[in-house]
């Protein structure tokens, strides 16, 4: 027998070294239960559960339907800009932290609040949704994100920022009248092009970064799935459907008056006619020039406005 302890006391160490080296990095998502957490906690479920262990952090885990049964993946009640004490604790031992920022006017402090609770936590790594125009100050979400990517790059966390355009999936707000009246209306010019992005490519990409960190280490990525108009929404409508389906262009009062009766704020309609008048203006902001960097980031294709189409067409006839 070697001096200076028991045989026993030698296999419990080397179980406990094993175990150590074999523990999978912790990835949690906090803001799960909305779109972009939703896609990419379902994308690190079928992608990456054997390489991570997956924490999806909601407000209320028994209401999170989506995500129940996904494998790999636990729930955990967690809010964004919640008790500092309470998320500090729920962090612990966490690897990696995506923040997907919530739609609200006090974004930036919530998530400001989330990261620096992170730090403190011993989070080892941030990635934070943030827009294509934080770097336009003068502008109602790039005064939010800016302020945000900021404080979060100052805190001593290696992190990476997603910037994210407008969503494919706001062509859900045109289902009613491309069903009643085979058209759609925006104040946007139909001519101009302009980048946007599908839910599931956003979270694709999250996933991957969030499964390889490292490989990320303070980036900055301009994620957009396509390059498209309006005129070529109207064009990919009317191939799917089989029936012409027009876009009526409508004044921008006439518009926020729309969206404020349909129970958006002010200041959310406000934002989103800034993209709108950038798209109008030709901006190369709103008009991304790289198209490639989810190709870069997942190794796959992003999904085009047709594909997109004709996954949801059923829905619109």
């Amino acid at each position: 027998r070697q001096a200076g302890g028991h045989p026993g006391t030698v296999n419990r160490l080397v179980c406990s070294v094993k175990r150590s080296v074999m523990a999978k990095p912790v990835v949690f998502v906090i803001g799960a239960s909305g779109n972009v957490g939703t896609a990419t906690v379902t994308a690190l479920s079928a992608k990456y559960a054997d390489k991570v262990d997956i924490r999806a952090g909601v407000r209320k885990p028994e209401a999170a339907d989506k995500l129940k049964g996904l494998k790999g993946v636990s729930l955990v009640a967690a809010e964004i800009g919640g008790d500092r004490d309470k998320l500090v604790a729920t962090l612990r031992g966490v690897d990696a932290l995506f923040i997907v920022t919530p739609g609200t006017k006090d974004r930036a402090e919530l998530v400001i609040s989330t990261a620096q609770a992170a730090r403190d936590a011993g989070v080892k790594f941030l990635l934070v949704v943030s827009v294509l125009t934080a770097d336009l100050t003068n502008t109602i979400f790039g005064a939010q994100c800016s302020k945000l990517e900021s404080a979060v790059s100052q805190l001593g966390v290696t992190y990476s920022f997603l910037r994210l355009p407008l969503f494919v999936e706001n062509y859900w707000g045109f289902k009613d009248t491309i069903k009643g009246q085979s058209t759609f209306y925006s104040p946007v010019d139909p001519e101009k092009p302009y980048t946007s992005i599908v839910v599931s490519d956003a979270g694709n990409a999250a996933a991957a970064i969030l499964s390889n960190p490292t490989a990320h280490a303070n980036q900055t990525y301009n994620l957009v799935s396509d390059r498209h108009t309006f005129n070529d929404v109207a064009a990919s409508f009317s191939e799917a459907l089989g029936r012409e389906v027009k876009y009526v262009r409508v004044p921008y009062e006439a518009a926020k008056q729309s969206l404020i009766q349909m129970g958006f704020q002010e200041w959310q309609v406000d934002g989103i006619f800034e993209l709108d008048k950038l798209i109008d203006g030709g901006s190369r902001v709103t008009n991304a020039e790289d198209l490639t960097q989810y190709t870069k980031i997942t190794g796959e294709k992003p999904t085009d406005l047709k594909t997109w189409i004709a996954n949801v067409k059923a829905a619109f006839q």
